[in-house]
């Protein structure tokens, strides 16, 4: 998403962190902002210092990182797997270390961000993005030995350029054609909503959910 570059470099300000010590970025959505990170992926691109992961099973030894970081990766990971992905972080992050990541906040501010919501209604029905519990999230750090959890609402003002509508048309497309061969209810009346929600007020992104918690007691 290059449009929200502005928003990668916020993220990266208010996690207050050092590119110069070690960085993990889980998701590996950090490469332009942190190319000294270490970049954790899912399905290989030509990135420079990525590895292939799995976010419930890392492959590093415990306390490596001072930091880790993740821009909007955990919107694709499912609420009961997330917390194996909290636990493996704590156990590479070092006694100290700063844990910073946003999650989308699944409420719309603007008719721009009502379009963006409807967009994502639809990956959600579709198991492609899921929405978190906010609560229930500062619970898992907590309860994995993190403290100092902040939790900030980023209330975001980011329009989607129409090319981006564009593809975001023809993925409905498709997600169309599951609602008739795989079960799935309500895509086709979503993509309506939403194709004439952007023809009206354009679209812009969600806002976000930024936690940064300290790890306090070693795993």
């Amino acid at each position: 998403m290059p449009y929200a570059a502005k928003d990668r470099e916020d993220f990266i300000k208010r996690s207050n962190i050092n590119p110069g010590e070690r960085i993990f970025d889980f998701g590996g959505m950090l490469s332009e902002e942190l190319p000294g990170a270490v970049f954790g992926i899912t399905s290989k691109r030509p990135l420079q210092n990525a590895v292939l992961i799995r976010p419930y099973l890392l492959p590093f030894k415990n306390s490596v990182f001072k930091s880790v970081v993740s821009y909007h990766y955990f919107d694709l990971v499912p609420p009961e797997k997330l917390d194996y992905a909290f636990e493996e972080t704590a156990k590479v992050l070092d006694m100290d270390g700063s844990f910073s990541f946003m999650i989308l906040q699944w409420t719309s501010f603007n008719d721009a961000q009502r379009s963006n919501l409807l967009f994502n209604e639809v990956l959600k029905n579709t198991g492609v993005l899921y929405q978190h519990d906010i609560e229930k999230i500062s619970n898992n750090l907590n309860a994995l030995g993190f403290n100092e959890i902040t939790v900030e609402s980023i209330k975001r003002e980011i329009p989607v350029p129409m090319e981006f509508f564009h593809e975001h048309m023809l993925m409905l497309g498709n997600l169309v054609k599951l609602e008739k061969t795989h079960g799935l209810a309500g895509i086709k009346a979503l993509a309506k909503q939403y194709f004439h929600q952007v023809k009206e007020h354009g679209e812009a992104m969600l806002p976000a959910i930024h936690f940064i918690a300290r790890k306090c007691i070693p795993i």
